[in-house]
């Protein structure tokens, strides 16, 4: 990079800095914008008014600056991104949409707003995302939820209730219609829609179409009120139709997409009758990492009769396995409560896998919750991996895993003697007894006293005869 780009990068650093308090993200403040033009920005006032309230620190310039850029000498000058010129051909310093791609894989968050005239740049960029916009041009059109504007009818606005059950995105206000300030109010949408993979697991359509809806192109009737054009394919309709969807990558950095740029208006913000400021906001607290962020703070494996580590297990040998696991809401760390914590003990396959219990305590000021199983090795030697992979919708991802040996028993770590083996123990045993017993038997067994006479008598008798044939041959 040119000494003149270096400069304009950091001059762009310096100039246009908004918030003076902390943020409450768990990963940084520094923010950037991009808007058409920097006068653009007004229309967007009340929203990047409560990024400032909560403690970002903004740095707008429009796309067309060339002096923009994501990195220098490979470090991040920005911990997230807002774009909010969907019809620029170009970001930046000649960014491409690959650029942004390489900024999410290196912990960067994105949130993208688009319209109906996006450019090929916003529609490459979903696209990587598991996100395909509609045609440009066209519009999210519904003729029975709809909401007036100007005092005239436009079915382009949309007033969309049907959001993703997701608390770790969205608040129990919104999703419960609770007591808070606008709650259960419909979202007010006017925008393009898009495709969203349904199979994809880092993929959440957060705010679809209802039944409704589809997607088409308007025309003006001869009164002025806008009405949906004719249409010539099928054309994409209900839940399928996407409004806003959320993607959370494997390193857990956090991008959100959505195909209206009016949804963070000033205009609808106003309007006492729409959600839109409270779904905004849980919207860019999650995509910022203020919330359902989880952290593995800990964790341990050890015996469960010494309580130490050992340098390596040996087979069927009894394990305590911990593991501290705390998440990440209201600017602070609170102890995550879950009862689906998994241990699982890898080779090639799971072994073992077990739900850890979380251990009980009566510290109100903890920041993690221990979670603790008494685990029996398989009776395998070999090299396994302890792993706990934790994966919940909205929520950052855990996956702590510790390579160990498993050894055999040696020659002399074997049970003397077996359970199992205890009827040949027995058969043996009777062999030998019966063995001893008849050769006791046979060795002191006497002969009865006449027998023994009578063979005594019978001596002389065959020696006589065995003389009398040998002189008569």
């Amino acid at each position: 990079m040119n000494l003149l780009a270096l400069l304009g990068t950091l001059l762009l650093l310096s100039s246009v800095w908004i918030g003076t308090v902390e943020a409450k993200s768990s990963v940084g403040d520094r923010v950037l914008v991009l808007v058409p033009k920097l006068e653009s920005a007004k229309h967007y006032s009340r929203f990047l008014d409560s990024l400032k309230t909560r403690g970002f620190d903004l740095s707008l310039s429009a796309a067309s600056n060339t002096s923009v850029s994501l990195q220098i000498d490979g470090e991040r000058l920005f911990d997230h991104a807002i774009l909010l010129a969907p019809a620029a051909k170009k970001m930046g310093g000649g960014l491409t949409p690959q650029d942004f791609v390489r900024f999410v894989n290196d912990g960067g968050n994105l949130l993208v707003a688009v319209s109906s005239e996006l450019s090929d740049f916003h529609r490459k960029l979903g696209k990587q995302f598991g996100i395909d916009f509609e045609p440009r041009g066209s519009w999210a059109i519904d003729h029975s939820e709809f909401a007036e504007q100007n005092n005239q009818t436009d079915h382009r606005l949309i007033a969309a209730t049907n959001l993703a059950k997701v608390p770790a995105v969205l608040s129990p206000e919104i999703l419960t219609g609770g007591s808070g300030t606008n709650a259960s109010l419909p979202v007010f949408y006017k925008g393009i829609a898009h495709r969203y993979q349904a199979k994809n697991p880092l993929l959440i359509p957060l705010l679809v179409g209802s039944t409704t809806t589809y997607s088409g192109k308007t025309e003006v009737d001869k009164d002025g009120n806008i009405r949906s054009a004719a249409v010539d394919d099928m054309p994409l309709s209900g839940k399928s139709v996407g409004l806003v969807s959320v993607f959370q990558t494997r390193n857990n950095a956090r991008v959100a997409f959505s195909g209206s740029t009016a949804l963070f208006s000033d205009p609808l913000f106003k309007r006492t009758e729409s959600g839109n400021a409270p779904f905004v906001e849980s919207i860019s607290k999650w995509v910022f990492q203020e919330k359902s962020v989880l952290r593995e703070s800990n964790h341990r494996h050890y015996l469960l009769s010494t309580g130490e580590q050992p340098d390596h297990y040996l087979i069927t040998n009894d394990m305590v396995y911990e593991i501290d696991l705390s998440v990440y809401n209201n600017d602070k760390w609170h102890p995550y409560k879950a009862d689906d914590v998994q241990f699982e003990a890898i080779m090639l396959d799971p072994y073992i896998r077990v739900t850890l219990n979380r251990t009980q305590t009566s510290d109100s000021s903890a920041t993690a919750a221990t979670y603790h199983g008494h685990i029996r090795l398989p009776d395998r030697y070999g090299t396994f991996t302890f792993r706990v992979n934790y994966k919940r919708t909205g929520y950052s991802n855990v996956d702590v895993q510790d390579t160990v040996a498993i050894w055999p028993l040696r020659h002399d770590g074997y049970p003397r003697f077996l359970t199992a083996a205890y009827p040949y123990y027995t058969g043996s045993l009777v062999m030998v007894l019966g063995f001893l017993a008849l050769s006791a038997v046979w060795l002191w067994n006497a002969e009865p006293a006449a027998l023994k006479e009578s063979k005594d008598m019978q001596k002389p008798r065959d020696d006589e005869k065995k003389k009398t044939k040998s002189k008569s041959k």
